[in-house]
C-alpha cells in the first residue's frame, strides 16, 4: 500500500445543522510531508462581493492552524472576492510531517459562493499527482454535483471502493461539521452484495476522521464492491479516493439511493 496515502483521504460526511453559519466545506485538508491543498472559490454573484471566511480543524474538532500561503499561519482566513470572481487559497508547508483536518467555509448576507478542492502529492520521482473534489454545500443549496440528499430523499449513500491487492487502495475521511455529537452507521458489501463489514461511527462535535479501508478493517483487503453509509439526518454529501500501484489518486464520486 503506498505509504502516503496513509495520511490522506477524501470522504466527507455533512450532517445537521452546520456551525458557525456554515455554507459549505471540505472534509479534508492536507499538507507537509510533500502534500499542498489547493481551495479555489468562485462567485457566481454579478453584484455582490463575496466577504468569505475558512475556518480550519484539526482530528480532535479545535482550530488547526494552518499555513496559508501568503498570509501566514492562521485557523479562518478571511478574503474578498468581487463580483463574478474567483480566488485561490493555498496551504503549504515545508514540514516533512504531514498534517490534516477539514475546513468549513461561511459567506457574509448569503452570497453564493462555489468551490473545488485541489490536493497535490508530490511523489518521490518528481512528479505531480493530484485530485480534485467539489466543496460540500450544506442545507438546501445548489450543489456542484447532483445533490445527495434533500428533505424526503433517500439517505443511503452509495461509494464503489475497490482494494485489490498490489492494484488499488480506498480511503475515507468523515468530517462533523455539526456543534453536536453524530452516530453514522456504514456497511460495506462485496461485489456480490455479501455483506464484510458492518461499523457505527460515534463522531464528536467538529470531528475529523481518516481512514484507510483495508487497514480500519482488515476484511475489505484484496476485496470490492460497495460501501453504504446509512445517515437519517437531511443533508449528507460523500466523496472518496482511490490510489493505484503508481501512487496517481483519483476521486470516487458517490451514488444516491
Amino acid at each position: 500500500m503506498p505509504k502516503f496515502i496513509r495520511r490522506f483521504l477524501a470522504l466527507s460526511i455533512v450532517s445537521g445543522a452546520c456551525a458557525f453559519g456554515q455554507q459549505g466545506s471540505f472534509a479534508q485538508i492536507a499538507y507537509g510531508g510533500s502534500w499542498q491543498t489547493t481551495i479555489t472559490l468562485i462567485n457566481e454573484s454579478d453584484t455582490l462581493l463575496a466577504n468569505v471566511t475558512l475556518s480550519f480543524f484539526g482530528d480532535n474538532g479545535l482550530p488547526l492552524n494552518a499555513p496559508v500561503v501568503g498570509s501566514g499561519i492562521t485557523s479562518a482566513y478571511t478574503l474578498a472576492i468581487p463580483p463574478g470572481g474567483l480566488q485561490s487559497v493555498v496551504l503549504f508547508s515545508s514540514d516533512p510531517t504531514t498534517s490534516q483536518g477539514w475546513a468549513s467555509m461561511s459567506v457574509l448576507n448569503g452570497v453564493p459562493v462555489r468551490g473545488l478542492g485541489s490536493f497535490r502529492f508530490l511523489l518521490p520521482n518528481k512528479t505531480i499527482s493530484e485530485a480534485v473534489v467539489p466543496l460540500s454545500i450544506s442545507g438546501s443549496a445548489v450543489c456542484i454535483v447532483p445533490s445527495l440528499s434533500v428533505p424526503g430523499s433517500p439517505s443511503v449513500i452509495l461509494v464503489p471502493f475497490d482494494n485489490t491487492a498490489d492494484q488499488y487502495v480506498t480511503s475515507v475521511a468523515l468530517a462533523n461539521t455539526t456543534n453536536g455529537g453524530l452516530s453514522v452507521p456504514i456497511e460495506f458489501d462485496d461485489e456480490s452484495n455479501h455483506q464484510l463489514v458492518t461499523d457505527t461511527l460515534q463522531m464528536t462535535a467538529m470531528q475529523h476522521v481518516a481512514v484507510v479501508t483495508p487497514q480500519a478493517y482488515p476484511a475489505l483487503a484484496g476485496k470490492k464492491g460497495v460501501l453504504r453509509i446509512h445517515q437519517s439526518t437531511a443533508f449528507v454529501t460523500v466523496l472518496g479516493l482511490l490510489s493505484n500501484n503508481t501512487n496517481a489518486i483519483t476521486t470516487i464520486i458517490p451514488i444516491t439511493n
